[in-house]
């Protein structure tokens, strides 16, 4: 690079180096924390230090760089290339451990359920010793009932119940603004809509849990298309892309991850024990903390309004006077901070953030 760098751009770069080591430091913390790792924050986190990475060999290459500043920095580069080649693994790990966990509860009741207790011994039907039965025959006056099995809290469909209609009047708002808007950022957020309407449940509380999360997701389907900046912006993106409008195997593994994982959180609900408000909203405070803004180079106009849908939920489940829709609000939280992980993490939806910035 053979013209002179600015001071100002370096200035730039170092912030956003201290950025990256501030989310990390809290991704590690929030992680121990809650005895888990998300997957798709780790993959959001790959895409920025690899954009990290590039930026500075930039500045190391540059001739006007002093030699000890490009020394330091050349070591901050070799740092972040082995993180670059630690995190996918990770990520993997989190992957496999985050299914296991999602679905665990539904494969064991595939598999038969809890192991039934064997039935007891009537007293009447205990053998003295020597084989003879002591004393009289007892009749008792009710008849022990037999052992009834656990129904599953919830179960998933292969096809989804659209029972109020809110997947037909999203798929035709898409449809509707596909003629001059590039619908595949709309289209990811419908697709999560659809996969909660695949869940199925004998709670009370099926309705909520599904119907709460996809008002959330219709206004980010709604701002997207109809509001400023992002129906301009999809606008524009016709001209730059051509029009895409359905996800890539990756991305709707990663929606359903997300939605496994947001009824997982449900399950206590969903089954009718005493919900656990409290340590539940202070899970969707630590998610919130964590929302992934992404590197610099991507539009922060869209980001901001998915952090106010993350926020709004938040401030429901703290406020809500329902301690299950307290609940559930905590959840919906949870489950859009991930899914804003997941478009950072995916490199398609990444690219199309990138490139509405002006």
């Amino acid at each position: 690079m053979s013209e002179e760098f600015k001071i100002e751009d370096l200035m730039d770069r170092l912030l956003l180096i201290e950025t990256l080591n501030a989310t990390l430091i809290h991704f590690l913390l929030s992680s121990q924390l809650a005895g888990e790792i998300d997957p798709d924050r780790v993959d959001s986190l790959t895409q920025g230090i690899k954009r990290t990475r590039r930026w500075l060999d930039e500045i190391v290459s540059n001739e006007s760089i002093p030699s000890s500043t490009a020394n330091i920095l050349s070591l901050i580069v070799k740092r972040l290339a082995q993180l670059e080649s630690l995190l996918p693994k990770l990520s993997q790990r989190a992957m496999e451990a985050e299914k296991k966990s999602a679905a665990q509860e539904i494969l064991s009741l595939l598999e038969g359920g809890p192991s039934a207790t064997p039935a007891q011994v009537r007293p009447q039907d205990a053998a003295a010793p020597g084989g003879q039965r002591g004393g009289p025959s007892l009749v008792p006056l009710v008849e022990a009932s037999e052992e009834v099995e656990e129904k599953e809290p919830y179960r998933k469909v292969d096809i989804e119940d659209d029972e109020w209609g809110l997947i037909s009047q999203t798929q035709r708002m898409i449809q509707q603004y596909s003629r001059r808007c590039h619908v595949l950022l709309p289209t990811f957020w419908f697709e999560v809509i659809r996969e909660l309407h695949k869940y199925q449940s004998d709670s009370p509380y099926i309705a909520d849990a599904i119907q709460i999360p996809s008002d959330f997701l219709i206004k980010i389907v709604k701002g997207l298309l109809t509001e400023a900046p992002g129906a301009r912006l999809l606008q524009d993106l016709m001209n730059q892309r051509p029009q895409e409008s359905s996800l890539s195997p990756s991305e709707a593994e990663r929606i359903e991850r997300a939605v496994a994982k947001y009824f997982a959180g449900l399950e206590d609900l969903l089954r009718g024990d005493t919900p656990k408000v409290d340590e539940k909203v202070a899970e969707a405070q630590m998610a919130f903390d964590g929302f992934g803004w992404g590197g610099p180079e991507l539009e922060k106009r869209i980001i901001k309004r998915i952090n106010q849908r993350c926020q709004e939920a938040l401030q429901n489940a703290e406020e809500d006077s329902d301690p299950h829709r307290r609940v559930i609000y905590a959840e919906v939280t949870k489950l859009l901070c991930k899914l804003q992980h997941a478009t950072l993490a995916e490199p398609r939806l990444r690219e199309i953030l990138a490139q509405m910035k002006p």
